[in-house]
């Protein structure tokens, strides 16, 4: 007489880490995705920050979002001269301590997501935050 569907979500509280980290860490994920990509930087990130605000799982294309988000602060595309972070990268003083700022959110955000993934694909995961000193 009823069906019964069984549909996984991740455990709520790595979502909810996940969406803390992104809440408190918002201006920073703005700013940097700025000065890495400019104003197509902020869109993504504005996107990102967006999906996740949404109750529920995240849907495949703010997923997608995230990814290219890490992607724009792990300096993946810098390499590449047809994309704005190239220039944008270019133009960055290496001494700047924004430097080290970014890196460290950009390797926090990517372990935050690693341990969402792992414990919404079953495995269990830990995350050690960092902190600049």
């Amino acid at each position: 007489m009823f069906d019964h569907i069984t549909t996984f979500t991740a455990p709520p509280c790595a979502l909810d880490d996940l969406r803390a980290y992104l809440s408190d860490h918002r201006d920073a994920l703005l700013d940097s995705a700025a000065l890495l990509g400019d104003q197509p930087g902020v869109r993504l990130a504005q996107s990102v920050l967006d999906g996740f605000d949404t109750p529920g799982t995240p849907t495949r294309r703010t997923m997608r979002a995230l990814d290219d988000l890490l992607d724009l602060l792990m300096l993946e595309n810098v390499h590449d001269p047809d994309r704005i972070e190239a220039a944008r990268f270019a133009m960055i003083d290496p001494a700047n301590p924004i430097v080290e700022e970014v890196c460290l959110l950009a390797d926090d955000l990517d372990d935050m997501l690693e341990a969402y993934r792992a414990v919404k694909n079953g495995g269990a995961a830990t995350f050690v935050h960092e902190v600049a000193a």
